[in-house]
């Protein structure tokens, strides 16, 4: 079974290196399949993945039947590996209070328009990422829940957070933010990702719908 459709079958994790390198390469060279190449590397640089991350890229495509666009294709693929390792290993932000949510989004206090932000969690409430996702008037933004958990699912979210600022510096919120704020906790019950605050940033303080008892804690 050739290598990609194993990786259909049983995920890239049963893969070998050789077989990882050869999804990588696509071709072999004349007299070599890609298999064949793609070992025939491997034992130019003893096996190793790591003399083979740490070979130059003329090192490389000097290889017999390599050349510039392969090792291109495989200094990429470490590349990619390195800056995802540099991306785990990061201390994630922990975001289980107003004040934290507050602190965190402290440069919202100083918009000019209202932007709405979405904070995705992880199952422990630390931050995956997040988004701006509406920026509107001076005086009002318009946020639909579709656009909330299209970035929720796309991260793989456990729960969210949804931040948005009033320019008029005063936190408490209108009949829309109210309204928003139930939509928003309704279909993530539906989706099985929680809404856990709706935080509104004024000049110098915040409302948190949480805190003032408007998102059930179940």
């Amino acid at each position: 079974m050739r290598p990609r459709e194993r990786m259909k079958m049983a995920g890239p994790e049963s893969l070998s290196d050789v077989e990882l390198l050869a999804i990588i390469l696509r071709t072999g060279r004349e007299g070599k399949n890609v298999n064949e190449l793609a070992q025939e590397i491997m034992d130019r640089f003893d096996s190793s993945l790591r003399s083979l991350c740490n070979a130059s890229l003329e090192e490389i495509a000097a290889l017999d039947g390599v050349g510039l666009a392969k090792a291109a294709s495989i200094k990429a693929a470490f590349e990619l590996g390195k800056r995802l390792y540099a991306e785990l290993s990061k201390p994630r932000t922990l975001l289980n209070s107003p004040s934290a949510i507050f602190e965190f989004c402290h440069e919202m206090r100083f918009y000019e328009k209202e932007i709405a932000r979405v904070l995705l969690l992880d199952s422990k409430l630390s931050l995956i990422t997040y988004s701006d996702v509406t920026v509107g008037t001076n005086n009002q933004t318009l946020l639909h829940p579709r656009d909330v958990f299209r970035l929720a699912v796309r991260a793989n979210a456990n729960a969210l957070i949804l931040v948005h600022n009033h320019p008029s510096g005063d936190p408490s919120p209108s009949r829309d933010d109210e309204r928003v704020t139930l939509s928003i906790a309704e279909a993530g019950k539906i989706l099985g990702i929680k809404l856990i605050d709706h935080v509104i940033v004024g000049r110098e303080n915040y409302y948190s719908f949480r805190a003032a008892g408007k998102i059930s804690e179940d």
